[in-house]
């Protein structure tokens, strides 16, 4: 069996079963930490050990750690919360009117 989205989603899901919505979100083939800072490292260190444990790989060169906003599937998350790219709003704005003759 190909080791594919849906099967990377149900081993990730399963590894990381006790922090899901306590500090880490699953987006597709995407794992997000997110937490304050004074337990930022400890709660790294959980995962990595997780990951360790049940011999889940990750792809060091797409890591990126200790950001306060990032872009996740067309949404910036933040601690403000989810919002919208304004740049997409900016492209919805400038969109021409189309008139049907």
């Amino acid at each position: 069996m190909p080791f594919g989205p849906p099967t990377y989603s149900k081993v990730v899901s399963r590894t990381f079963n006790d922090y899901l919505d306590n500090f880490i979100k699953i987006f597709l083939n995407d794992l997000t930490i997110y937490n304050d800072m004074d337990t930022h490292m400890d709660k790294l260190r959980l995962c990595f050990q997780k990951c360790k444990e049940f011999g889940v790989s990750m792809n060091i060169d797409k890591c990126v750690f200790m950001v306060f906003s990032r872009m996740i599937l067309g949404f910036i998350g933040s601690k403000e919360g989810k919002l919208l790219d304004p740049k997409k709003i900016q492209a919805i704005i400038q969109m021409p009117i189309l008139i049907n003759p």
